[in-house]
Formats: structure tokens, C-alpha cells, sequence
């Protein structure tokens, strides 16, 4: 298990620094294009990156209790 767990802390790190990535490029987009369709699937995407990043610290914290 705990093989898993450091893998899943290894995959956490990257998803980190991907949402940071995606949300720099989001605020350096326009306004206009932060407001479009494709703008807001961008956020939506990241904000779900956030979740799973979310449900994975969770889940890594209740396996090493």
C-alpha cells in the first residue's frame, strides 16, 4: 500500500502544477476569451482537476491514518 501511496503523491504533485499552469494561462487569456465558451470549458476543467486532486489528498490522508 504504501507503494501506491507514493505514486499517488507523485501524480498529485503533477496535477498541481498542471492546475497552476492552466491557471496562469487562464488569466493571461482576455477577458472576452474568459468569458467565451471555450474560456469557461477551460475553467470548468481545471476546477475539476482541482476536485480530483481534492478527492486524492483525501484519500491518501484517510490511508495513512
Amino acid at each position: 500500500m504504501k507503494k501506491i501511496l507514493k505514486k499517488i503523491e507523485a501524480v498529485c504533485s503533477d496535477i498541481e502544477e498542471m492546475i497552476e499552469k492552466r491557471e496562469e494561462q487562464f488569466d493571461n487569456r482576455s477577458e472576452r476569451w474568459q468569458e467565451s465558451e471555450k474560456g469557461e470549458e477551460f475553467q470548468e476543467r481545471t476546477e475539476r482537476l482541482q476536485e480530483i486532486l481534492d478527492e486524492l489528498v483525501d484519500f491518501t490522508s484517510e490511508c495513512g491514518e
